[in-house]
C-alpha cells in the first residue's frame, strides 16, 4: 500500500507539471503566432477539471475529504488566471461566477454541517468541560467530545485542526498543563524544539515583508495570498510551540497519549503494546519504515536518536491534521525523564499483563 501511494504521488505530480509546463508554453513561448482556435478553452478544461480528476483519484480519493477537490479547483482557476492572458480570458468572462456558485454549493454543505453542530453544542460543551476537569489537553477534549456526539465528521475534523491552530496561538499563551488522572511526561524540554520554531517565525516574518513589497509591484492578488499564507504559517509555529508545551504524554492505567505539537496524536490502548523497549536501531529511518512509523519527536536544530521503541500487536490509527488518519506498528520517542518513563510504563504493562 505505502509503495502504491508513492507511485501514486509520483504519477500526479508528474502528471500535473506537465500539464502546467504545456499551458505556460503555449501562451509565453513564440510557439504559435496566434493562440490557436480552442487552446483557451483547453486550457480552461486543463486546470478545472483535468487536475482536479487527477488531484481526485491519484490522491483524495478513498484517503481525504473531497472539501480539498473545492480547493484544487479554486487553485487550478487561480493557475489559469495567471497563466492564460486577460485577452484571452476576456471571452470566458462568466468562469469565476461558475466557481463561485460550485463553492457556494460546498458553502451550503458547511452551513449544514454547521447547523448540526449548532444543534448540538449545548452537549458538546457540557461533554468538554467534564473532561477537561481531568486534564488541559484541549486537542484531545475536544476530539472527543466530538467522537461522542458527532462520529464520522471528517469536514469537522479539518475545522477542529484550523480551530486548534488559533487557539493555542492566541488564547493559550497564560495556559498551564493540567492533569488530575495520569503521569504525564514533557518531551521538549531538552531539545531545541522552541528555538526551532521562534527562528521559522523570524524568517517567515522577514520573508513577508520583502517578497511582500516586490510581488505587490508584479500581481496584489499574489501578493496578498503569500501574505495570508505567511500570517497562518506565523499562527501556525506560535500554535506548535505552545501545543507542545501544553501537552505532554499521559500514562494511565488504560493508555498512552501521546500528542506531537499540533501535528500527531495517537491515543494508545495499553493492550495493544506488544513490546516496549530502549531503542538500539539506525539513526535514520528509512522510508518504507517511516510508512508504518509512528515518530514522536519534536522538531529540533540536531536529531536525537529514539529512547524508546514500542512495538504494537496490530497497527493503531495516528491522528494527523485536517483529519487524516495513517495506520502504524511502531512508535519512537524521547522525554525528558526517561527512566521515570521507562519505570512507570512497564509497572503499568506488568499489571495489565496481571489483570
Amino acid at each position: 500500500m505505502a509503495i502504491s501511494k508513492k507511485r501514486n504521488l509520483l504519477l500526479y505530480l508528474v502528471l500535473t507539471s506537465l500539464v502546467v509546463l504545456a499551458n505556460y508554453s503555449l501562451y509565453h513561448f513564440p510557439i504559435y503566432k496566434t493562440i490557436p482556435d480552442g487552446a483557451v478553452l483547453g486550457s480552461i478544461l486543463d486546470f478545472l477539471i483535468v487536475i482536479p480528476l487527477l488531484t481526485y483519484f491519484l490522491i483524495i480519493r478513498k484517503r481525504y475529504s473531497l472539501k480539498y477537490l473545492g480547493v484544487v479547483i479554486l487553485a487550478g482557476y487561480g493557475a489559469a488566471y495567471l497563466i492564460i492572458p486577460n485577452a484571452e480570458m476576456e471571452q470566458y468572462s462568466f468562469l469565476p461566477y461558475i466557481i463561485l456558485g460550485s463553492e457556494g454549493l460546498l458553502i451550503l454543505l458547511e452551513l449544514y454541517i454547521l447547523y448540526k453542530v449548532v444543534t448540538k453544542l449545548p452537549k458538546l460543551i457540557k461533554e468538554y468541560k467534564k473532561l477537561s476537569l481531568e486534564n488541559s489537553f484541549f486537542l484531545y477534549n475536544l476530539r472527543l467530545a466530538l467522537d461522542k456526539y458527532l462520529p464520522n465528521q471528517k469536514v469537522l475534523q479539518i475545522f477542529l485542526s484550523e480551530f486548534a491552530v488559533f487557539y493555542y496561538s492566541l488564547f493559550s499563551w497564560k495556559k498551564k498543563v493540567k492533569v488530575s488522572h495520569g503521569t504525564p511526561f514533557t518531551y521538549h524540554k531538552k531539545t531545541s524544539s522552541t528555538a526551532v520554531y521562534i527562528m521559522l517565525i523570524h524568517a517567515t516574518i522577514i520573508e513577508s515583508v520583502g517578497l511582500h513589497y516586490l510581488l505587490h509591484q508584479w500581481n496584489e492578488i499574489v501578493a496578498y495570498i503569500l501574505l495570508f499564507l505567511n500570517v497562518y504559517g506565523v499562527l501556525y509555529f506560535l500554535g506548535e510551540i505552545h501545543a507542545t508545551r501544553l501537552t505532554p504524554f499521559l500514562l494511565t492505567d488504560k493508555q498512552l497519549y501521546l500528542q506531537t505539537g499540533l501535528a500527531k496524536s495517537m491515543d494508545l490502548p495499553l493492550q495493544q503494546i506488544k513490546e516496549f523497549k530502549y531503542y538500539d536501531g539506525p539513526e535514520k529511518f528509512t522510508r518504507k519504515e517511516l510508512d508504518t512509523l509512528f515518530d514522536a519527536r519534536v522538531a529540533d536544530f540536531i536529531s536525537e536518536k529514539p529512547t524508546f521503541e514500542i512495538l504494537l500487536n496490530e497497527p493503531q490509527t495516528m491522528n494527523l491534521m485536517y483529519g487524516i488518519e495513517r495506520k502504524v506498528d511502531r512508535i519512537v520517542l524521547n522525554v525528558d525523564e526517561p527512566n521515570q518513563f521507562y519505570e512507570e510504563l512497564n509497572k503499568r504493562l506488568v499489571q495489565k499483563n496481571i489483570d
